[in-house]
């Protein structure tokens, strides 16, 4: 399946190079307009986030369990947050989180996740499309 780009009302911005010197610090970043986009696995069983870290600028890559509740420290499935064609709206309803897989300077060696630090939340707005 393709990727969905997410609604976020504006253009693609260049993007800067991986700052990976940048030292390792949990910073929730709140709620950001972002271009990012998710993709459904073939099999059905998990959806990919993907775009650019706001904070690093590194390529970041979430994986979400599809219909596994609970499943790791993303919390569950967001079936509140659907978009018109019935898919849910993974990129609005998540918290997420840098996994740009490069280990930062100062990095815990028990940090969930191999990045900056950084979390935030995507704002999505409708795009005007009337459901079907």
């Amino acid at each position: 399946m393709a990727e969905t780009p997410a609604a976020t009302g504006m253009a693609e911005p260049p993007t800067a190079p991986h700052d990976a010197e940048l030292p390792y610090a949990e910073t929730s970043l709140g709620e950001l307009r972002l271009s990012f986009a998710q993709r459904i696995a073939e099999d059905g069983r998990t959806v990919s986030v993907t775009g650019v870290c706001p904070r690093c600028s590194g390529r970041t890559v979430s994986r979400y369990a599809y219909g596994m509740p609970g499943v790791g420290t993303k919390g569950p499935w967001p079936f509140r947050a659907r978009r018109p064609e019935g898919v849910p709206d993974v990129v609005g309803g998540e918290v997420h989180f840098c996994e740009c897989g490069h280990p930062h300077p100062s990095m815990p060696s028990d940090a969930a996740f191999v990045g900056c630090g950084a979390s935030w939340r995507v704002r999505t707005e409708p795009t005007g499309e009337a459901p079907s």
